[in-house]
C-alpha cells in the first residue's frame, strides 16, 4: 500500500500541474477572447485526442503490460511499438488533415484543428508507455506536468506578445510535444536502458503479442472509449456552433479534472494488477471497492450540483450559461469511477475484447442518442446522451467483470482476450 500511494503521489504531482495548466489556458481564453474561441480550442484538442489514440492503437497499454512483467525485454518491445506507431500515425494524421480541411468543422476552426492534428506526430515517438510499464511514475509525472505547463505558458506568452491566437497556440502545442518526446528518449538512453536479453523465442513472442491482430481490439476499445467520452464535442461542432462547443466543454472540463485525479489510481495499479494472482477473494474485493467508489462519486456529484454556478464563475469569469450542463454531467462521476476501475482490471488481465465490447456498445448508444438530442437541445442534449450512455457502459463492463473468469490464473496470459465470449 505504501508503494502504491507513493506511485500515485509521484504521478499525481505532474498530473495536477498539467490539469491546472490546462484549466489556466481555458480560463485565459474564456476571459480574454470569449466562449467561441474556447470552443474552437476544445474541438481542436478533441480531434487531436482521436489522432493520438489512432496512432497508439492500444500499443501503449500492451507494451506497458509486457514490459511490467519482463523489463529485460524493453528494447525488443520498443522496436515493435515504434514501427507500428509510425505506420498508424501516418494514416491517422492524414485522415485528420482531410477532415480538418474539408469535413463538417466550423470554418473558423479549420486551421486550429489542422495544426493540432499535425502536432500529434511527435507522439508516435513518445516513450510514456515505457516509463509506465517500468514503474517510473516520478519521471512520468514530471513529463506530463512539464509538457502541459510548457504548452500553456508558451501559448499564453506568445498570444500576448503577438496579439494573435492561431499560430502561437498551435506552435506551442507542437513544440511541447517534440520536447516531451526528446526528454523521454534521453531518459531511456541514459538512465533506464539495461542490457537486452532477447533469445529468439522471446523476441518472437513479443512480436506475436504486439502484432496488429492482437493490439487492434484494444486500440479500437480505447478509441471507442474516447468516442463515448467526447465524440459529442465533435458532433456539436458539426451540428451546432463553436459557442455551443465552448459551453459544453467548459462544463465537461471540470469533470475531467476529477476524472484525471481518479485515473491516477487506475494507472498506478495497472502494472500491479497485471502481476496479481487471481482467486475468489479478488472478485469480492473488486465488488467492495466498486461500492465505495460509487458512494465517493455520488458525494462529489452532490457537491458539484450544489456549487455549480460559483465553480464556473471562479474558473471562467462567468457561468457561460453552463450551470445546468454541469449539474447534469455531475451524475456521470460515480458511474465513471466504477467503469474506469472495471476497464482497468479487464485490460490488465488480458480481456481486451471485453473492453472493446463495452466501449463499442456505449459509444454506439452515445452517438445515436446525440444524433437525436443535439438538433433539439444542443449542448443539453449532449449532456443527457453522456449520462444515459454511462449506464449502458456500466451494465456491459459489470457483466464481464462478474460473469467471466477474469481472476483465474490463465486470465493473466495475453491470449486471454481471445477466449472472451460476448454476453447474450
Amino acid at each position: 500500500m505504501k508503494r502504491l500511494l507513493g506511485s500515485i503521489l509521484r504521478l499525481g504531482t505532474g498530473e495536477a500541474v498539467s490539469r491546472l495548466a490546462s484549466f489556466g489556458l481555458y480560463a485565459y481564453i474564456s476571459r480574454a477572447f470569449g466562449v467561441e474561441l474556447l470552443g474552437i480550442v476544445a474541438l481542436s484538442q478533441t480531434i487531436a485526442a482521436y489522432v493520438t489514440l489512432g496512432t497508439d492503437q492500444g500499443l501503449r497499454m500492451v507494451g506497458a503490460r509486457i514490459v511490467s512483467r519482463d523489463a529485460s525485454a524493453a528494447p525488443a518491445i520498443l522496436r515493435h511499438v515504434l514501427s507500428n506507431r509510425l505506420i498508424s500515425c501516418a494514416v491517422c494524421v492524414s485522415l485528420a488533415s482531410v477532415y480538418a480541411l474539408w469535413g463538417p468543422v466550423p470554418a473558423n476552426a479549420r486551421l486550429y484543428v489542422l495544426g493540432f492534428a499535425l502536432g500529434v506526430i511527435p507522439y508516435a515517438f513518445s516513450l510514456d508507455w515505457l516509463a509506465w510499464g517500468l514503474d517510473h511514475f516520478g519521471w512520468l509525472g514530471a513529463w506530463r506536468g512539464g509538457v502541459g505547463l510548457f504548452f500553456v505558458l508558451c501559448a499564453v506568452a506568445a498570444v500576448r506578445v503577438s496579439g494573435t491566437t492561431l499560430l502561437p497556440i498551435t506552435i506551442a502545442n507542437a513544440t511541447s510535444a517534440v520536447l516531451g518526446a526528446v526528454l523521454l528518449w534521453a531518459l531511456w538512453h541514459f538512465r533506464w536502458q539495461t542490457p537486452p536479453l532477447e533469445p529468439q523465442d522471446q523476441n518472437r513472442e513479443i512480436g506475436n503479442q504486439l502484432r496488429w491482430g492482437a493490439v487492434l481490439p484494444l486500440g479500437m476499445a480505447t478509441i471507442l472509449n474516447l468516442m463515448f467520452h467526447n465524440f459529442d464535442t465533435v458532433m456539436l461542432g458539426a451540428m451546432t456552433s463553436a459557442k455551443e462547443v465552448g459551453r459544453y466543454s467548459a462544463a465537461y472540463k471540470i469533470l475531467f479534472v476529477i476524472f484525471g485525479a481518479y485515473y491516477l489510481l487506475t494507472q498506478a495499479i495497472y502494472p500491479k494488477v497485471s502481476r496479481m494472482k487471481g482467486g475468489r477473494q479478488a472478485r469480492q474485493l473488486l465488488a467492495q471497492v466498486l461500492v465505495a467508489l460509487a458512494v465517493l462519486g455520488g458525494c462529489l456529484a452532490l457537491v458539484i450540483a450544489t456549487w455549480a454556478a460559483p465553480i464556473l464563475r471562479i474558473i471562467y469569469g462567468a457561468d457561460l450559461n453552463a450551470v445546468h450542463l454541469l449539474r447534469l454531467l455531475g451524475f456521470a462521476i460515480p458511474m465513471d469511477f466504477c467503469a474506469a476501475l472495471m476497464g482497468t482490471v479487464l485490460v490488465s488481465r488480458g480481456f481486451d475484447r471485453a473492453v472493446l465490447w463495452g466501449a463499442g456498445t456505449a459509444a454506439l448508444c452515445n452517438v445515436l442518442i446525440n444524433l437525436w438530442l443535439i438538433p433539439r437541445f444542443s449542448a443539453m442534449g449532449a449532456a443527457w446522451a453522456t449520462v444515459i450512455s454511462y449506464g449502458v457502459l456500466l451494465l456491459v463492463l459489470g457483466t464481464f467483470c462478474f460473469v467471466q473468469p477474469i481472476f483465474l490464473e490463465q486470465a493473466r496470459n495475453s491470449g486471454a482476450a481471445e477466449t472472451v465470449t460476448t454476453p447474450a
